[in-house]
């Protein structure tokens, strides 16, 4: 089914279904695709570097379709699960081909597949174990925006309120800043984070606007230095907009360094 014996084309069929929105489709594709390339047993770096993606892949789709069927939770759980069994080989095998440089681009995904499956921990309201997850992966890459933002959504979508949330929104206050200054790609505004995804600047300020009311029950030092962050990138929008602060020139640079990955939520529309 789907011409199997051609990992790297299906792997592209199945993105292409994906920056659909046929989740459906593209899950079955995954799915198989995966199965079968852990049943090779002689599967070489190309094919493990293929699996690692496809088990990534998978587990994303299922994460954005287990938002509507429950059961589909647990099994991006498993597909993250085998990712890192699966990963921890594939660098394993760079390092026996004496490649350390590559082994390193292994592991250094490692961060965002831990906020991954802490995100899927928060759909299953498993609070503790998410927790930890972004926790994890903000020691891994400290001052992770992601890791530390999905942290302060967990406690607040869980909880109801930001009554226990300081030590989380402190974490946040603190990878926004370390992030540096906004930059403008199109339409868009990111924060570029060294060795991170770009993080879109309004995305954030949306999430962070509810978290900043006095109804979340932050401690006024914390509500008021969230508010300071909020601020701060309004700011800079508009000052970028108004042609007082520049665009970053080595935007674009920046971005090409970046690991390819897909953006599924985009397409989910979540």
């Amino acid at each position: 089914m789907f011409g199997m014996s051609d990992p790297a084309t299906v792997l592209t069929q199945m993105r292409r279904y994906a920056s659909e929105a046929r989740f459906e489709m593209a899950e079955v594709m995954a799915s198989e695709l995966t199965q079968r390339m852990i049943a090779d047993k002689d599967r070489d770096l190309v094919k493990q570097d293929l699996l690692v993606q496809g088990l990534r892949d998978l587990a994303n789709i299922l994460e954005i379709r287990g938002k509507e069927k429950a059961e589909k939770l647990k099994l991006s759980l498993k597909a993250s699960k085998e990712l890192a069994k699966q990963r921890s080989k594939l660098a394993k095998m760079h390092l026996e081909a004496s490649d350390r440089e590559s082994a390193q681009t292994v592991s250094a995904n490692r961060p965002d597949d831990e906020v991954q499956a802490g995100r899927v921990l928060t759909l299953l309201r498993k609070k503790g174990a998410a927790m930890k997850r972004f926790a994890k992966a903000n020691k891994m890459l400290p001052n992770h925006i992601e890791a530390c933002t999905e942290a302060v959504h967990t406690e607040f979508s869980i909880s109801g309120n930001l009554k226990k949330g300081a030590k989380v929104v402190q974490r946040l206050v603190s990878a926004i800043t370390a992030a540096g200054t906004v930059n403008r790609s199109g339409n868009s505004f990111l924060l570029l984070a060294d060795k991170q995804r770009p993080a879109d600047v309004s995305v954030l300020i949306e999430k962070m606007q509810p978290w900043c009311q006095s109804t979340a029950g932050l401690a006024e030092v914390q509500r008021t230095a969230l508010q300071n962050i909020v601020n701060n990138l309004q700011s800079q929008i508009q000052r970028i907009e108004s042609g007082e602060q520049a665009a970053n020139a080595a935007l674009s640079a920046a971005v090409d360094k970046l690991n390819p990955t897909m953006d599924y939520h985009t397409f989910s529309g979540s």
